[in-house]
């Protein structure tokens, strides 16, 4: 039994770093997972390391190919639109529910947040912005009280995080800025239309954004992302 969970807790390990690795881009898409170089790091044998890779490929952010190995999943247009269109509606109504049970206090705070974000922008500092516009967002899903909703819009980000790094690389993070201003008026004003409305805008612009990126990025003929 004390085998079993060493292994569960090293299979564990091996995944949070290479999940980590993928989002932040130090993996890029369609890079090869080398088992070997992994089970060395963490001196084990290859067992737990490709227990972590299907759980990676479950996850979305591997795929696993006979006699290839694992590579890191890419980026498709089509991805990026499926998950822009579940994030919009999810947000929407999680937004929509959080309107009358949102603080004054924690709208101010939304507000300290997106000034963050640009400062962040201003100093190129990639992880700040991500982790802001992350801490910004979550704030009106928090609010809406619906854990189930909750949990489900979080492993929906935590997925496709490493979209949101090519963006940080652009000036939409400046567009985004703009948009969060109305998310945060809208909230003030209890104008639920216009916050819905507020919500899906940010939600397609950034869609719009990240595909006209992808295709400079193929047309280049680069595999790598932001």
């Amino acid at each position: 039994m004390q085998e079993l969970n060493t292994q569960n807790t090293l299979r564990e390990k091996i995944a949070t770093f290479l999940r980590e690795a993928i989002v932040k881009g130090e993996l890029r898409p369609c890079q090869r997972i080398q088992e070997i170089e992994i089970a060395e790091r963490y001196q084990t044998s290859r067992t737990p390391v490709r227990e972590a890779l299907r759980q990676l490929e479950a996850e979305g952010f591997l795929m696993i190919r006979a006699r290839r190995g694992a590579i890191v999943s890419p980026i498709t247009e089509k991805d990026i639109t499926e998950f822009y269109e579940i994030r919009g509606l999810l947000e929407s109504f999680a937004a929509e529910k959080a309107m009358s049970l949102i603080t004054p206090e924690e709208i101010e705070y939304m507000r300290q947040l997106n000034g963050k974000i640009k400062e962040s922008f201003s100093k190129a500092d990639v992880q700040g912005i991500l982790r802001t516009h992350n801490e910004f967002h979550e704030v009106i899903v928090h609010a809406c009280g619906n854990e189930r909703l909750i949990n489900l819009i979080k492993n929906l980000a935590t997925q496709h995080q490493r979209f949101r790094i090519v963006l940080s690389h652009t000036h939409s993070v400046l567009d985004s800025i703009k948009e969060h201003d109305e998310i945060i008026a809208a909230l003030r004003a209890k104008d639920s239309r216009r916050l819905i409305e507020a919500v899906r805008t940010n939600s397609e612009n950034g869609c719009r954004a990240l595909i006209e990126k992808i295709r400079a990025i193929n047309g280049q003929k680069a595999i790598s992302i932001n």
